[in-house]
Order: C-alpha cells, then sequence, then structure tokens
C-alpha cells in the first residue's frame, strides 16, 4: 500500500483512492495528472483487487502513455501486460483492426500522417480545379478536420459561407481517395470507433463489459468525437 502512494502528496492520494464512480479531477499543467493515474490503476490492481484486462488508460500523447507503461512496469510487473494503455487514437486503431468487419472495413487500412493528409487535400483542390491561393490545402484541410472531430460526416457536412462549399467538394473527394488508398486519416480513427459503438450495439456492449474502469488523462471536451467515444463505453453503468 505505502509503496503504490509513494511520493504523492494529499490531494494525489485522494485521488488515488476515490471510491468507484465518476470522478473529474481539476489539475492545472505540471500538477502530476499522469503520476496520478499511473497510481491510481496500480491502487485498482493492488488494494481492489481489480483485474489489469477490465482497465482502460487513455491518455492524450504517445510520450504520457510511453511513461505510464514504464512506471506500471516496475509497480505492478507483468500484469501491466493485461492492461489497455494508450492514447484515443491507439486505442482505437486496437479495436478497428479488431473489428474491421462489422464496418466493411480493410483491416489492413493504412493510417496517413498530417503530411499525407494535405498531400491528399492538395491532390483534390487540383482535381477539382479550384485556386490553391484561394483554398490553401493547410485550411481546406483544418477545415475538414473540424468537421470531423465534431462527427459531421461528409454527407452532413452545411457550408456556413461559399468557402466552405468548396471545402465540402474537396472534403467528398478527399474522402474517395482515402478510400482509393484504403487508408484512414488521424481523425478517421476516432470517427469509425464512434461509428462502430453506434451502430453495433453487441460490440459496444462487449466492450462495455470488458473495460469496468476507464481513466482519461487529459480530456478534450471541446472534441466531441472523444467525448461520444466515452459515452458509448459507460452509458451501460450509468444507466
Amino acid at each position: 500500500m505505502e509503496r503504490l502512494l509513494e511520493g504523492l502528496n494529499s490531494a494525489q492520494v485522494e485521488a488515488v483512492q476515490a471510491p468507484d464512480g465518476p470522478v473529474l479531477v481539476l489539475a492545472g499543467p505540471g500538477s502530476g495528472k499522469t503520476r496520478v493515474l499511473t497510481h491510481r490503476v496500480a491502487y485498482l490492481i493492488g488494494e481492489r483487487g481489480v483485474s489489469p484486462y477490465s482497465i482502460l488508460a487513455v491518455t492524450f500523447t504517445n510520450k504520457a502513455a510511453r511513461e505510464m507503461i514504464a512506471r506500471l512496469n516496475s509497480l505492478i510487473g507483468p500484469d501491466c501486460q493485461r492492461l489497455t494503455i494508450g492514447t484515443f487514437h491507439s486505442v482505437c486503431v486496437r479495436i478497428l483492426r479488431r473489428e474491421a468487419s462489422h464496418l466493411s472495413l480493410d483491416s489492413n487500412f493504412v493510417i496517413y500522417d498530417a503530411d499525407d493528409q494535405r498531400r491528399l487535400v492538395t491532390q483534390a483542390i487540383k482535381e477539382l480545379n479550384l485556386d490553391n491561393k484561394q483554398y490553401r490545402p493547410t485550411a481546406v484541410h483544418g477545415a475538414i478536420s473540424r468537421a470531423k472531430n465534431d462527427l459531421i460526416r461528409v454527407d452532413a457536412y452545411q457550408p456556413p459561407t461559399y468557402w466552405h462549399e468548396a471545402v465540402a467538394r474537396v472534403y467528398e473527394r478527399y474522402e474517395a481517395l482515402l478510400g482509393e488508398h484504403n487508408a484512414l486519416d488521424f481523425d478517421d480513427l476516432l470517427i469509425k470507433a464512434e461509428e462502430l459503438f453506434r451502430e453495433h450495439d453487441d460490440v459496444r456492449q462487449r466492450y462495455q463489459r470488458r473495460y469496468r474502469h476507464i481513466l482519461v488523462d487529459e480530456f478534450q471536451d471541446t472534441n466531441r468525437a472523444q467525448y461520444e467515444l466515452l459515452k458509448h463505453l459507460v452509458d451501460e453503468r450509468q444507466g
């Protein structure tokens, strides 16, 4: 017990030992959020007998995820291998590759990084004979990404301005090009996972039963896709 709480201040200890159920911890930069989350996981396993298999810990950066894994390896040893730890995107990749058939996806899909995405947007702008000075690829891609983070798919996109009417055309072509390359962009990883849970009750309930303890580091409450994903995973317990 002492080892699991070693080096924590009183507020951090309170967060680590919080009772089951929804808990929101407000903490500023450098206050030890990732450290608290790590010790909370170790506390659940070591003191409450929670199975590592039933814990999902999601953080915002790959660096923080690696830090959590390294700390937990020293705190709980081999049990760390049975945890699900990663960024929202990396966790969604694992789920989508496993459940690809439910969405008519090829499980071997490739993931396009920021450079790949801008290249594809540039190609779409060129194919549509749009002026790439008026419709700069970076700006157009940003508009498409914001729409995706708000779970606005291409068929539901409502252009608020003339400029956005061109964005809608690029968005449609961009999505077609992704499909031709068997590719998903970073935003698609969240969108497709949300779609999976929303449209397939059996899959959603299976993950709800598995992940009885969900811990989120640096949750972005402005990202609707992340919010809806979490809602799908906890709804069963919230009634």
